[in-house]
């Protein structure tokens, strides 16, 4: 595989991640405010992994999904 096709593949899975985040969210009826105050992290950002448009370093992904209370796996186990 190129660069190129690499570069390509990560914002892709920015936005699939995304939508899935998003969707795990409404499922359990949260906002993205609670989320977020769950998370400890800002809301701002927390909205921009739902649009795809900014990628998650390893430390975010552990504190969002233990706001879900499921593990990171868990949370990236969606394709």
């Amino acid at each position: 595989m190129s660069k190129r096709e690499r570069k390509k593949e990560i914002p892709n899975f920015c936005v699939e991640f995304g939508k899935h985040l998003r969707k795990l969210r409404k499922e359990n009826n949260l906002s993205i405010e609670e989320i977020a105050f769950k998370a400890e992290i800002d809301a701002q950002n927390l909205r921009k992994y739902e649009l795809g448009k900014q990628e998650m370093k390893i430390s975010m992904l552990k504190r969002i999904s233990d706001a879900f209370g499921i593990s990171p796996s868990e949370l990236i186990d969606f394709r």
